[in-house]
């Protein structure tokens, strides 16, 4: 500006040009700030959000002592190790041949000690299968709502599964030892069995401690293998769990619990109910598929529909809450859950079944 002849005026342009530089440093400066201060804990949120979302729902639901996968209704694993290691004892005994014809072969003594281990196998397989149907139609409500996630409803479907493997394989046992009776009437005793003695298991469940055995309780019951005599007020001849006047040949049928109604046979489909609910079993083919079937539940009306045909359809007796029904499809069935609209009994399915 010394050089310049308005010497004034050079200084004053210098000095708007610094003040401009001065204010545009500031601008970006407060930008600088600003942006810190919002995308910083921006940055920070998306990053908890990230690892909750990661955690949730097992590693939240596990602090918060909740289980991730079913393991309620597991199989009397103690019962079925017994057996087998009683049938290896007597096979190394008696045992001639090399396929399981010597089970039925065996002398009374010894195919009484089998029975007796296999019918204690039994119970322990309907004690897991009762809580299992109870605890399946209860999950899967929870389910679909989106209580429990689907890891946990793949548990429960998976120890089903096991569950069923197990009751074949227990009626397999009983025709190599029976071969000439119907293997589903070992389930149809055990069944008797716990719905007699199902008080007492209940009350060792409570009162069990530190590990205890709450069917251990109830197997107490069980009459010991060649004892004489049937138990009282069973005629002579029977045997444990078969109704007095009951023809030859057919098998004892379970006895419902308190409160639940025995099931009702109708044409391809049977149903019962309790107090709050009504149950529905419709028979499917084997190889029916779940996107091959639709159930239709309405306040008034039931359809069942394979593959674009009406299998089972009908105005219902009473009102139910089409809200709180459920269905499943299992080996040729589907099963039907509808919630009563209220606690009275349905004094049939339907009131016009078509």
């Amino acid at each position: 500006c010394q050089a310049s002849t308005d010497f004034k005026g050079c200084v004053v342009a210098r000095l708007d040009r610094m003040k401009s530089a001065d204010a545009e440093s500031f601008g970006v400066m407060v930008a600088f700030v600003l942006g810190l201060v919002i995308v910083v804990p921006l940055l920070l949120l998306i990053a908890v959000a990230s690892l909750w979302g990661f955690r949730q729902p097992s590693d939240v639901l596990a602090e918060l002592g909740v289980k991730t996968t079913y393991t309620r209704a597991s199989l009397p694993f103690a019962k079925i190790e017994a057996y087998n290691e009683l049938k290896e004892r007597i096979r190394r005994q008696y045992a001639g041949t090399s396929d399981s014809t010597w089970m039925s072969m065996l002398p009374t003594e010894a195919k009484e000690m089998l029975k007796y281990s296999l019918m204690q196998r039994a119970i322990g397989d309907v004690v897991a299968l009762r809580k299992i149907e109870v605890d399946t139609r209860g999950y899967w409500r929870l389910f679909t709502k989106g209580v429990v996630t689907r890891t946990f409803w793949n548990s429960v479907v998976q120890a089903e599964k096991e569950l069923s493997a197990e009751l074949e394989a227990l009626k397999a046992e009983a025709t190599h030892v029976e071969p000439n009776q119907d293997p589903q009437g070992i389930i149809y005793e055990a069944m008797q069995f716990v719905m007699q003695h199902g008080d007492k298991l209940l009350q060792a469940a409570e009162a069990a401690n530190g590990g205890a055995d709450p069917l251990a309780d109830i197997l107490k019951f069980m009459p010991q293998p060649g004892m004489t005599g049937p138990p009282p007020g069973m005629p002579p001849g029977m045997p444990p769990g078969m109704p007095p006047n009951m023809p030859p040949g057919v098998g004892p049928q379970p006895v419902p619990p308190p409160g639940v109604q025995a099931a009702v046979e109708g044409d391809g489909f049977s149903w019962r109910q309790d107090a709050e609910e009504i149950e529905v079993s419709v028979v499917l083919p084997n190889n029916a598929t779940k996107t091959e079937v639709k159930v239709h539940i309405q306040r008034r009306l039931l359809r069942v529909e394979l593959r674009g045909s009406v299998i089972l359809e009908g105005q219902l007796a009473l009102p139910c809450r089409p809200e709180e029904c459920t269905w499943t499809l299992a080996k040729g069935r589907v099963t039907v859950s509808m919630e009563k609209a209220d606690s009275r009994p349905w004094p049939s399915l339907f009131s016009e079944t078509k």
